[in-house]
Order: structure tokens, then sequence, then C-alpha cells
């Protein structure tokens, strides 16, 4: 299975993957070091080729000196790393976030500077309230992208469309920022290759090979490329997988499980998987509430089923906390970072951030389809996954968007090249098909306008909080909190009409 690029194939699915919410399926070696990499010269052509593309597309961006300017981002607790680095540490992605900054700040005569940092939730309310007082006291924020749909929704941010320079066009825009997230013209909110994590906190599936070949489960890349990785063949394939490994004779987080999945988001990534998005896009610009659909019964029957009578799954509800940092939302994680599951939900990142010292060889791959006929296998990105913002207390618009536009261009030259190539698809992967699966995920990211400006209110959690209840009437959940549900939306429309009449 294992397949080799040629050096436009490769520069064609690396532009499609990171940038525009994109990307294929190829490969690229097993795990290793950025620094003991073995390549031919071929290799080493196809590497260089793809970054000198990459370098040589225009960002149509004017020269300006801005005279030492503080440029003012507000970020979350714990993202420096992503965003604002004083100096090169020696970790391949850090030195690159760090030199980004340093050829927009050279390019442009600014210094980047944080302007508040807080929890997502805080930070969301911060910038209400700054905005409502009408102070100019920050740039631009990139922040968890649910949270932050609460200021968008309350005026806190400008159109992007407003914002000279601004080209959602470019290879380092989400495309989603056009076909998604666009209301008759108006978008609030940008993903852009200046948030990292929205690469970084995709949801995917690990499976343990030694595991797999020990319970004699067959090709599970065989199976997801051939269109048969479904929800059915997952209950398949982990059925009887189970081991006592404390011997108690009873079913507890010591042992061993087939599957592992974590209470939160890792439920609602189902439903986009299954093709059942919250909005859609229509061809005149508005967007739709399309969640009810024939199958969404069946849907949280099933992954009740999954949850609650599967004996091979292991669950483990608000109730976990992760021995890690606390959280209960990293079952998943947790439970194949200790080798006690065979698959496992997580990010993406989680393979450079937790599995890179893991023993046992791994792969990854996609959330199941709902069956074989649904086309193609779908994605989501964590709600915690940042999103960016610029207030309308900004006092200048031009160079708002000269920088903000730098910030994207150089993390799609710089970055996304590093991130993608050197730490997930060679530093920490550890086969070409899980290389390929990585670019299939990027590719079938699913930015749902439903679920970015949900802020709590919409359906985009139903899932979590009826299996959290061990609810699986779709029917009776609906009638009773689609009221408010729809009136959330309805609100979300007028507010973006609004701003398109203005």
């Amino acid at each position: 299975m294992k397949m080799r690029l040629t050096a436009a194939a490769l520069a064609l699915l690396l532009l499609l993957s990171a940038a525009a919410a994109c990307g294929s399926a190829k490969e690229q070696p097993a795990d290793t070091t950025a620094s003991d990499i073995n390549v031919t010269a071929a290799e080493t052509e196809e590497a260089l080729s793809d970054l000198e593309m990459r370098l040589a597309e225009p960002d149509d961006l004017p020269e300006a000196d801005y005279n030492g300017y503080q440029f003012r981002l507000v970020i979350e607790n714990n993202k420096d790393r992503e965003y604002l680095l004083e100096a090169e540490t020696g970790d391949v992605v850090d030195d690159v976030v760090y030199q980004r900054n340093l050829a927009v700040e050279e390019r442009y005569g600014i210094k980047m500077v944080l302007g508040h940092q807080a929890s997502h939730r805080e930070n969301a309310a911060w910038i209400i309230k700054q905005v409502a007082a009408g102070d100019d006291s920050f740039d631009l924020v990139s922040s968890h992208v649910v949270a932050l749909s609460g200021a968008a929704i309350n005026g806190s941010f400008i159109n992007w469309y407003d914002l000279p320079y601004i080209n959602f066009e470019k290879p380092w825009w989400s495309r989603s920022n056009i076909e998604d997230l666009t209301y008759s013209g108006v978008a609030f909110l940008g993903i852009g290759d200046f948030a990292l994590n929205a690469v970084g906190q995709t949801w995917c599936m690990y499976f343990d090979k030694q595991q797999a070949e020990n319970y004699n489960i067959g090709d599970v890349y065989g199976i997801v490329e051939d269109g048969k990785w479904t929800l059915a063949k997952q209950n398949e394939l982990t059925k009887g997988v189970y081991a006592d490994l404390d011997g108690d004779n009873t079913r507890s987080a010591e042992d061993f499980y087939g599957f592992s999945i974590s209470w939160g988001s890792a439920l609602n990534t189902y439903v986009w998987a299954f093709d059942n998005p919250v909005c859609r896009k229509q061809p005149d610009g508005r967007i739709d509430i399309v969640f009810k659909t024939e199958k969404m019964p069946s849907i949280c029957e099933a992954i009740y089923s999954l949850l609650y009578e599967n004996e091979t799954t292991f669950y483990g509800g608000t109730g976990y906390k992760s021995p890690i940092d606390g959280s209960n939302q990293v079952t998943g994680r947790d439970k194949f970072l200790y080798g006690k599951t065979l698959f496992a939900t997580a990010f993406l990142e989680h393979a450079i951030y937790y599995f890179r010292e893991l023993e046992s060889d791994f792969g990854i791959i996609p959330y199941p389809k709902w069956n074989e006929e649904q086309a193609d296998y779908y994605t989501m990105v964590d709600g915690g996954h940042a999103a960016m913002g610029v207030p309308v207390t900004i006092q200048d618009a031009e160079r708002t968007g000269i920088i903000v536009e730098a910030l994207n261009a150089e993390s799609y030259r710089r970055v996304i090249p590093v991130y993608i190539e050197t730490a997930l698809k060679t530093k920490y992967t550890r086969d070409s098909e899980s290389v390929r699966i990585v670019e299939l995920l990027l590719r079938q990211r699913v930015f749902d306008f439903g679920y970015v400006y949900d802020n709590w209110q919409g359906c985009s959690f139903w899932m979590q909080d009826m299996m959290n209840q061990k609810n699986a009437d779709f029917e009776s959940y609906y009638a009773k909190n689609s009221s408010k549900m729809e009136t959330h939306y309805q609100n979300v429309f007028e507010i973006f009409e609004e701003a398109a009449g203005s």
C-alpha cells in the first residue's frame, strides 16, 4: 500500500490540505526525528519544490512601515507557543512560529504583543465588554471558535469582507470561509493558517497495530480505502476485544477495550462523520438548518448502543478525570497512551504531543461513515480550535488587514509545511498509510456554520448531552429543545442579514 509522490502531486496535496481546509492522501517515512531523516536527493527536491511553490505564492500586499506599532493579540491561556514566542526553542514547530512573527514584524515595522490572555469564555466576555465601551484595546483575537461566536453575534467584530487586503481566495485561508461561513456576503469569524490548532485539533481515530494483529481484525487501512469503514464495521471489528487487565472480574478503566471514546466533541463528531450537519449553505447565499434528518433518530440509537450496549467500548463519560491534565474529555487519548485500547478517538495533534514516545506502532484513520452508500469520510475540528476576529474598534482598517493577511500568508509559507510535513507526516506518524489518512482528514474537515455560531445555544452539542443523559430518543429531545435552538439560529441569521443590508 506504500506509494511514491511526484513533486507536483505532493505540492498539490499540500496546497489543498492545510490552507484551504483541504488535503489529500499520500505518504512519507516512518517514526523518526527531523534531524535524522534519511531522504534521497529526489525526495529532497520534492520537498523543496513544494516549499518553493508556497514561497512563490504572492500575497499582493503593499510595503509599509508602521514605525514600531504594537500589534495586540488576544489568545487563550497556554497558547503562547502557537502565536507568540520570544526566541527560538529548538523545537521545529516553535522555531518556525517565531520566524513567521519576525518576518512580519521586520516587513512592516511592528511588534507583536499580548493584548489579553484568559480562558476561552473569559476572552469572549472581555471582548464584548471592551467593544461595548468603545475601547481600542486589541487588533486581532484568535481563540476558541464556539466561545468567540458569542462575541461575534454581539456585534464585536468587523465583517472580514470590509477589511482591505483580506483575500479569502488565497490558500492560507480555509475555503470554508467562503463556502460555509459567509452568509449573504458577511463573515465575522475567519479560519486561516495563523490559527494552527485548526489543523491540530482535527478529530480522528487511532489504532494499535500490534493489538490489531493479535485480535486478527484484518487490514484496517484496506477497509478504510475500500470505503467499507462504517459504524457497523467498527462494531464488528471490536466485538470480543476485551481483557480484564487488573483481574478484578469487573469492567473498569484499568482494563483493555476494543474502543475508547471521550465525552464531549468526540461523540459529536459522529454526527458530522455521518454527513448530518447542522446547517447547509443554499445557492442564494443564505443558510438553512438541516439537522433534523430521517437518519438522525437512527444515529442517536446507534451511538447509544455503541456506548452502553457494546461491552467492548470504554466510555469515560463526564465522570472521567485524566491523570495527566484533569480533563474529562480525553478518555480516548489516555486509554491509547496507556496501551489499553485497540481503537480510540483523539486529536490529530495528539500524535505529536502525547504519542511520540509510544513503543507500540499505531495508525491513524478517520471516523467511520454511516454506511457504505455514504460517498465520503468526514470529520470535524474540535470546538476548542481557534477562529479569528477583528474588533469594530480598530483605528486603521488598512493596517490591520495588511498585517493579518501577512501573518496568515507567512503561516502558510513557513509554519504549515513544517507542521504537517515534518511533525505530522514524518516525525511522529508511523507509516505511509497514516500520511495519506492525515491528508484525507484535512481535506474532509467540516466547518459548519451551525457549529461555529452555536455558542452553546444551538444543537451542535445535543449528541453529547443526550448520551450523557442515556437518552437515545431524538424525536422527544428535539420536541423539547427545538424551539430554543431555532430561535437562536434565527437570531444569528437576522444579525447577518442586518449586517448584509447595512
